[in-house]
């Protein structure tokens, strides 16, 4: 539909991506490009997301019409999955980010009609944002009449291949079968064939075993035959903000048996494993080695004595031995979750989750007064505040 130019803003001194309209076509052809352009205008100047790409200017009255748009340097997330799937961790801040985009455009009553891995661009380390509103439906156009079909086939859902209906739930489908494929590094319905696009979608567990139980979950229901077994956008952005990854077990590192375990739990999901880190190392008594200094002199000694005197030397018992205090009972972290209401939201959260695995409490401290200046208190991290401050002062050291 279009074509994209790469230039330079000379009054701000950034680049700019510049989409204008391809030329060429004539008659009922040209009128719908024409009108294609102007309602992917319409549909990205009304989007004031931090996941969409933004509009700077629009002239759909240019000869040819134009938009200027941020650049966003990529890569695309099909050509990021052609080096490697994501990892949970990266499915997650993905699909939350995207999930929120689309809440919002649902909300101003846009539906994208095309979310695909080629539609999702990289902006940054972690930074996802939504691209290509070319076959929007906005508000008040009447461009696609019922039973057309719109977007990719591989990843329209089952109403828009049979009956050529696509709203809100169809690019909930749409983004469920870019997650899947993400992580398992293949979506099951690329195949072309009519059968192939509208066979049962398998468990995403089937594909990847490795994926969390919760996340495969969410996933599933989100490429739900059926329009409403699948979440809203906001819906499925709070599941997969709660969905647990699956921990691995932090191995503790070589402790004497009297040291003390602190048990972190970092999951907002009831049952799952807990992670078990080393503990405090033992204070040194310096008591203990003058002890064994004075007992190896009395050693010396009644063998001198013996050594000189006929009769049998006196037993000599000694003190009994000071029992070291007994170590403190195991304490238990738990990191609720608190409402997250955007994907930065999101990713702060993560921030402090990574520096418990990490051991690193005191950083973890300073990050959870960090979310709560952004994104406010609630009673869960008022209550990790508080277990952090409970730790003892060796815990808590910047350098542990």
């Amino acid at each position: 539909m279009g074509e994209v130019h790469l230039a330079v803003d000379e009054v701000l001194g950034r680049e700019v991506a510049v989409k204008t309209l391809k030329g060429g076509a004539s008659g009922l052809g040209a009128r719908l490009l024409d009108e294609r352009f102007r309602q992917e205008a319409r549909a990205i100047a009304s989007l004031a997301h931090p996941g969409v790409v933004q509009v700077f200017d629009i002239d759909v009255n240019a000869d040819p019409p134009y938009l200027v748009m941020e650049r966003v340097t990529g890569p695309s997330l099909k050509e990021r999955l052609a080096e490697r799937p994501l990892s949970d961790r990266e499915l997650r801040a993905l699909g939350i980010q995207i999930a929120n985009a689309l809440a919002a455009a649902h909300a101003a009553g846009i539906v994208h009609r095309d979310v695909k891995p080629a539609n999702i661009l990289a902006a940054g380390e972690g930074t996802w944002k939504l691209a290509d509103f070319g076959v929007a439906h906005v508000p008040d156009s009447a461009l696609t009449m019922t039973g057309q079909f719109v977007g990719s086939p591989a990843y329209a859902p089952p109403e828009a291949l049979l009956r050529g209906q696509l709203g809100p739930a169809g690019d909930i489908y749409g983004l469920g079968a870019t997650l899947y494929q993400a992580i398992a590094g293949r979506w099951p319905r690329s195949d072309s064939t009519s059968g192939a696009l509208l066979a049962p979608v398998p468990p995403l567990a089937q594909l990847a075993p490795h994926v969390s139980p919760q996340l495969a979950d969410v996933i599933d229901r989100a490429v739900a035959m059926e329009p409403e077994h699948r979440p809203s956008a906001g819906d499925f952005a709070s599941a997969l903000a709660r969905a647990a990854t699956q921990p691995s077990l932090v191995q503790p590192t070589a402790t004497p048996a009297s040291s003390t375990e602190v048990t972190e739990y970092v999951s907002s999901m009831p049952g799952a494993p807990a992670i078990t880190l080393p503990g405090a190392p033992p204070q040194r008594r310096s008591w203990q080695r003058y002890a064994l200094l004075g007992a190896t002199l009395l050693v010396i000694i009644i063998i001198a004595v013996t050594r000189r005197a006929p009769s049998p030397p006196s037993v000599h018992r000694p003190e009994p031995a000071l029992e070291p205090p007994q170590p403190m009972g195991p304490q238990t972290i738990r990191a609720e979750q608190p409402p997250l209401h955007d994907g930065k939201a999101a990713r702060d959260w993560n921030k402090i989750v990574e520096k418990l695995h990490d051991q690193k409490f005191g950083e973890a401290r300073a990050r959870l007064d960090e979310f709560e200046r952004k994104h406010g208190e609630s009673p869960e991290t008022r209550s990790l505040a508080a277990q952090l401050d409970s730790l003892p002062e060796i815990y808590r050291r910047e350098d542990d």
